[in-house]
């Protein structure tokens, strides 16, 4: 008999967990697996590509070490493309998507320098569920129907109950149907409101797009997402570039920067953008720089000489805030969520509100005299597989040679009696890459 008990213990048992895991199966609330669970996405985004980079060099976002104990810092920020590939303007959208992740990223490292914060919580409660008709008692019994006051208090209350229906889009012409419609009474009300601020301000310099991502989702606009680095060797370079010295950093000699660019590699330029650091062939740091514009008409030569001349400027822009620039961050986020139980027009009704506002702003400024550039090239590049338009892609150098030539050349030209003229569709993109700069940084 026991035996037996025991055998439909077991089988209750059994039968229960059998059921049990059926309802769970079919309640994703219980098992969310069963509904497919959670997801990461864009796991073939640029911002993906960026982390397995990070993890193949063996660095992390924010403060790392070199091999010889040699601080450097590592930032990631994000721009979106904002137009479309087939559009004629493409090329600037890349490019203006390129400055926001760069100054992002620049900004990442200004608020961990320090970051000034606000924040203010409130949390409103309000209950409601006296009668109508009880207000009117309750006045009367507090400073009596005789008194002047019983007038004066039912006249504000009127006054706040219909500026309370303005908002609700009260007016005063309306039917009174129509006015019973949109008259509420709040039950119960629950309010959060949260206020936050930050702001930061800082000079930086010496912070190069070591890396940039490039790609896009199915059916999406592409986005940029940059490495930026920074180091006591490139602050130093920084310094070289603002004052227009030679004496900047070494590091191993190298072959000459045009043999190490990979300039025949149109996919390689194209992908190209921002300030990257290499090491010439005497040892001295050198930067480059890379800008892209559109032509404003495809197939017009001269649009597309202005679309090169755009680029170079692009080019030189990016040393000068290599070299010198002041970053100001300024962030509000506003969030309120709010619930209300309410009769209106004879029912009662739940309602809940989620707001959020968002405002944030970052400025740079970069002013300063470059000497020492060259324009290594401008290289006119046509993908049609992803855009309708064509790039100019400019690519430019700094270097102390090029600040001794200057040099040289302005001092022969005041020293010489003789004078001269001259003339003059929206499927998924798969990342892209630019090429990586030396690491003697």
């Amino acid at each position: 008999m026991v035996k037996i008990s025991k055998l439909l213990a077991l089988i209750l048992i059994f039968c229960s967990l059998a059921v049990s895991k059926l309802i769970a199966e079919d309640n994703p609330d219980l098992n969310p697996a069963s509904a497919g669970g959670a997801t990461f996405i864009g796991e073939n985004s640029p911002s993906s590509k960026v982390d397995d980079f990070l993890k193949k060099k063996g660095w992390k976002r924010g403060r790392n070490f070199k091999s010889n104990g040699d601080p450097f810092y590592v930032a990631v920020g994000e721009g979106a493309i904002s137009a479309n590939r087939d559009s004629k303007m493409i090329h600037d959208s890349r490019q203006a998507a390129f400055t926001e992740a760069f100054i992002n990223a620049k900004t990442e490292y200004v608020k961990s320098l320090g970051l000034q914060i606000s924040k203010d919580v409130s949390a409103k409660t309000y209950e409601n569920l006296m009668p109508d008709t009880m207000a009117e008692d309750v006045i009367n019994a507090a400073v009596g129907t005789d008194s002047n006051s019983f007038d004066k208090f039912k006249k504000l209350i009127s006054v706040k109950f219909d500026n309370a229906l303005k908002e609700e889009g009260y007016d005063p012409n309306m039917t009174d149907a129509e006015k019973e419609k949109i008259k509420k009474k709040v039950l119960r009300s629950r309010e959060i409101t949260e206020l936050f601020t930050a702001t930061a301000q800082q000079l930086i310099k010496g912070f190069q797009s070591y890396k940039t991502f490039e790609g896009a989702e199915p059916g999406q606009r592409g986005t940029i997402t940059v490495i930026a680095l920074g180091s006591g060797k490139l602050y130093k370079l920084a310094d070289a570039i603002y004052a227009g010295s030679t004496n900047v950093p070494k590091g191993a000699p190298k072959k000459p920067i045009e043999e190490q660019l990979i300039l025949d590699n149109a996919d390689a330029l194209l992908a190209s953008f921002g300030t990257k650091m290499y090491v010439n062939e005497n040892g001295n740091l050198v930067l480059v720089a890379y800008g892209q514009a559109s032509p404003s008409f495809e197939n017009d030569p001269g649009a597309l000489s202005t679309a090169c001349q755009i680029a170079e400027s692009n080019a030189y822009g990016h040393m000068v805030s290599f070299a010198n620039e002041q970053v100001m961050y300024d962030e509000m986020i506003k969030k309120v969520d709010k619930a209300e139980t309410f009769i209106q027009n004879g029912v009662e009704a739940y309602e809940a509100t989620n707001g959020r506002e968002i405002d944030r702003l970052i400025k740079s400024n970069s002013n300063m005299k470059l000497e020492g550039q060259e324009l290594i090239g401008t290289y006119k590049i046509r993908n049609p597989k992803l855009y309708k338009s064509t790039s100019c892609v400019a690519v430019a150098k700094w270097s102390a040679e090029g600040v001794s030539a200057i040099n040289q050349t302005q001092n022969e030209m005041n020293s010489s009696s003789s004078t001269s003229s001259t003339t003059s569709n929206q499927e998924g993109q798969t990342t892209t890459e630019d090429q990586t700069p030396s690491d003697d940084f």
